[in-house]
Parts: structure tokens; C-alpha cells; sequence
């Protein structure tokens, strides 16, 4: 990803709806482990600029491992509680079963090796650890945003649970969420793939475009109050909880 994606993030990600509701989503999931995680690493990994996993740091020593220095430049400024580590995803510099918490939030659609990550973060979970992925859903709801940050896949549910049970990790949840974008996602990625030639790339991705918020923040509560009992079936995003069997 290019540094000035990485700017646009940074500027935003405490207050975007988008990024307040993926936190509170991944802090719903990790709330029965994060006691247990207390005495080991955490890990937020491709942790990009560091606002997703930021507030790990309170309940652990918080890594941050991205590939990109630009990426962990922003960390070290603007994210004290987190220690910036250089690092692959599909080569993560830590020990086996080193970790008690892993996060990796839509990182593994940009990779190129999908399974390795998966069996990385598998690697270093200790025994017991918990795991969240959330990732874009639906090969139907891509659009422009998806090329600039590289995405080279969306994922279902399926998909994803597979991945992690072929590493030998136990799905403990997986569902679909943010599914009032759906509609509004699909007919923009088929507008994008209209007017625009597959061989260019959008002018901005979706990051800044903060307009929405006052719509969005509210939908995004009231389905975070039904995600609390149940799973959705369709959504842009797709979250998912394993553990490591102990």
C-alpha cells in the first residue's frame, strides 16, 4: 500500500465510523480471552498506521508487525503502547506460541499467500490464544476501494473458516457484518467496473469520505446489539473468532 493511503488512514481511523465499529465489533469477540491474555503478547498483525489493535495495549504487550516501514512510521508516532515490528505476515518475526491474542483486520485479502498467514498466525497463537480475522466480504461487492489498497480477493464465511481450521485452529464464531453498506456497496462496484477501465486505478480510495458518519454510526450500533445474539448472513465484512485447541 502506498504511504499516502497509509496518511489517509491515520487521519481518520480514531473517528470513522468504519474503524470505531470494527474495534468495538473485535473487542466484542476477545471479550471472554482478553483476561486470559493478560500475561502474554499480543499481536495485531499487517497492524498498518496501528489504530485497529491500539487498545490492546491495555490488556498486554502489545506487536505491531507490518511489512511496510512507512506503515510503522506512523505507529511509532502516533502509537506509544504499541511496539512497531518489521515483519511478514506469511514470515512473522515471533516465536512459536508466543501470543495469547491475535488480530488481523483486512489483511489477508491484500496477501499473496492466504494459507501461509493463516498457518503463521496459527504458529505463534499459544495454546489456548484467541484469534479474530475480519475481512471484506463478497467477490460481488468489490469496487474501486479494493484496488487501491491491493486487494487481491473478498472472502465468505466459508472460506475464511476453512482456512483457519485447516491451520488447526476451532472456528469459535463466524458472521457477516456492516450489512446496511451491502446494497449501497454492490451498485457501487458495479457503477466503477461501468465507468471505469479495468486497467486504471480510482482516483482515492473510500477512507476520508466521512460525509456518511452520522448515517452510518447509528446503523452500525443497532447492529452491533444484534450481532450480540446473532450471527447476519450478508455483510461487507466477515469476522471471525478461533482458538488454538490447548
Amino acid at each position: 500500500m502506498e504511504i499516502e493511503e497509509y496518511a489517509r488512514i491515520a487521519a481518520v481511523e480514531d473517528a470513522h465510523w468504519w474503524y470505531r465499529s470494527t474495534r468495538a465489533l473485535v473487542a466484542d469477540l476477545l471479550a471472554p480471552h482478553l483476561q486470559a491474555a493478560a500475561a502474554s503478547r499480543i499481536l495485531d498483525a499487517g497492524c498498518g498506521p496501528g489504530g485497529n489493535g491500539a487498545w490492546l495495549a491495555e490488556h498486554g504487550a502489545l506487536f505491531g508487525v507490518d511489512i511496510s516501514p512507512d506503515a510503522l512510521a506512523f505507529v511509532r508516532e502516533r502509537r506509544p503502547g504499541t511496539r512497531p515490528v518489521r515483519g511478514s505476515i506469511t514470515a512473522l518475526p515471533l516465536a512459536s506460541a508466543s501470543v495469547g491474542i491475535a488480530i488481523a483486520v483486512t489483511v489477508l485479502y491484500t496477501v499473496d499467500d492466504d494459507v501461509a498467514a493463516v498457518h503463521e498466525l496459527a504458529r505463534v497463537l499459544r495454546p489456548g490464544g484467541a484469534l479474530v480475522l475480519v475481512e471484506p466480504a463478497f467477490e460481488a461487492l468489490r469496487r474501486g476501494h479494493d484496488d487501491i489498497v491491493h486487494g487481491k480477493r473478498r472472502y465468505r464465511r466459508g472460506r475464511l473458516r476453512a482456512l483457519v481450521e485447516a491451520a488447526g485452529l476451532r472456528t469459535e464464531r463466524a458472521t457477516y457484518a456492516h450489512s446496511f453498506l451491502a446494497p449501497a456497496a454492490a451498485a457501487l462496484g458495479a457503477l466503477d467496473r461501468v465507468r471505469r477501465p479495468s486497467s486504471t486505478l480510482p482516483d482515492e480510495s473510500d477512507v476520508d469520505r466521512r460525509a456518511l458518519d452520522r448515517v452510518f454510526a447509528p446503523l452500525a450500533a443497532q447492529e452491533r446489539r444484534w450481532l450480540a445474539h446473532h450471527d447476519i448472513a450478508v455483510g461487507t465484512s466477515v469476522f471471525l473468532l478461533a482458538t488454538k485447541p490447548a
